[in-house]
């Protein structure tokens, strides 16, 4: 694998030995990949990446321009609640898409048939009839992982679709992880739940202390119903490896932590990793050690993406992470760079897996990387140096005060996304 051999070249370090052990756990095995990607972290590059594609001035206003022509005759059809016409919009955006972010046609129509946005819909009403209280940012919260498990379904060549499995991890995560980091709910309150938790994953019968965590319960019962604990040991040891990493996260969640009190990066890369290796294993029940250990990196990948983005709250909540104690006492630049070398290494990768269309979702992720965490520092910009900012404005197709313009615009608060979907899908 290329993500091995790069460590070894980079570390001048013997040749890794092969993890994969037949009597080994999920669990076991966790330590193994966390161990790999934590090097590969370390070992990436500190300098600007480069960057293939460069924007005008001039191009970015014009970008801008069709863009809010674009956004007014939407949301002005949505409002009125008039009937799309899908094609013509469809159409639209496609123009818009290959023209600004250089996709060709043949990347938009695989996003629009590839399944995702469908499953996204179905998951968003299925989301509504289990609970009908639940905030519209925890349903995109939750949406957010329902697509990275479609993801996982596109590289091994499964059906896309919501799951049983996929729906109830998908709701746990909010339910659990917004309860853990609530700063508000005692550390005594959130080990004595954190216990129950473990024990129900364990088959044990618990007793909720509460209505929150009778549908924790079911939804973990939802799982059972799908996957059978003897014939797929391997789904309830991924679950139990996530429950561990939650467990040490929530020593980030304390006012005052210094980076030198806890392994920060190693908690980081176990959570993020492990989030992402249960979206493989309640997809498909079973993973190859190669594909256990490529999804685990991945996830590795987009936890640091969410804690960069999530940097100005984690700071405001006394939460730990690799970028919440760095901004304000060391310059963030350099560590943001490691961010983009670390994604293309990782990402590098995942042509490894067998489906057919990987090549295709890997040349969109490549595509769009760059510009998705250019847009997290513009969002965070106050933590960058003028000149910095000044420098990556040209990278993208809007310029920054636009796309601050346009995430406004665009908020779940302002834009009704489950009307949207369901015109465009």
């Amino acid at each position: 694998m290329e993500v091995l051999t790069r460590w070894n070249l980079t570390s001048n370090a013997p040749a890794l030995p092969e993890l994969e052990r037949p009597d080994e756990t999920v669990l076991s095995r966790v330590e193994d990949y966390q161990s790999l990607y934590q090097k590969i972290w370390w070992a990436s590059e500190r300098c600007l990446p480069s960057f293939v594609y460069r924007y005008s001035a001039g191009a970015q206003k014009e970008n801008e321009k069709d863009l809010d022509t674009l956004l007014k005759n939407v949301t002005g059809e949505l409002k009125s609640g008039a009937a799309l016409n899908r094609d013509f919009w469809s159409q639209r955006v496609k123009n818009f898409a290959t023209k600004t972010l250089f996709l060709d046609d043949a990347h938009i129509e695989w996003l629009q048939n590839c399944g995702i946005l469908q499953a996204f819909q179905s998951f968003v009403k299925m989301a509504r009839a289990y609970d009908a209280l639940i905030p519209v940012e925890d349903i995109y919260q939750a949406g957010r992982n329902v697509m990275t498990a479609n993801f996982i379904q596109l590289l091994l060549g499964l059906p896309v679709r919501v799951s049983p499995s996929i729906f109830a991890y998908s709701m746990l995560y909010p339910y659990t992880d917004n309860y853990l980091d609530d700063p508000a709910v005692s550390q005594t309150e959130k080990l004595a739940f954190n216990r129950r938790f473990y024990e129900r994953l364990l088959e044990k019968e618990v007793y909720p202390a509460n209505a929150h965590e009778s549908r924790i319960m079911d939804l973990i019962g939802m799982i059972e119903s799908e996957w059978d604990r003897n014939l797929y040991p391997q789904v309830y040891q991924s679950l139990l490896a996530i429950h561990a990493a939650q467990t040490h996260s929530l020593g980030l969640v304390e006012a005052g932590v210094s980076a030198f009190e806890l392994d920060v990066a190693g908690i980081t890369f176990e959570k993020g990793g492990t989030s992402v290796l249960a979206d493989g294993y309640l997809a498909a029940g079973n993973l190859t050690d190669e594909q256990a250990r490529l999804l685990f990196g991945f996830g590795t990948f987009t936890q640091l993406m969410d804690d960069l983005e999530d940097l100005p709250q984690d700071q405001h909540e006394n939460r730990a992470s690799l970028f919440s104690l760095t901004a304000g006492r060391w310059p963030l630049e350099s560590l943001t760079w490691m961010v983009f070398h670390y994604g293309r290494t990782v990402v590098s990768d995942l042509e490894a897996f067998p489906a057919q269309d990987v090549s295709m979702l890997k040349s969109i992720i490549e595509r769009c990387l760059d510009l998705i965490l250019i847009n997290t520092v513009a969002q965070i910009g106050r933590y960058y140096r003028s000149d910095t900012l000044k420098m990556l404005q040209q990278y993208t197709p809007l310029r920054f005060d636009a796309l601050q313009k346009m995430r406004t615009r665009l908020s779940p608060q302002k834009i009704n996304y489950e009307v949207l979907i369901s015109k465009f899908c």
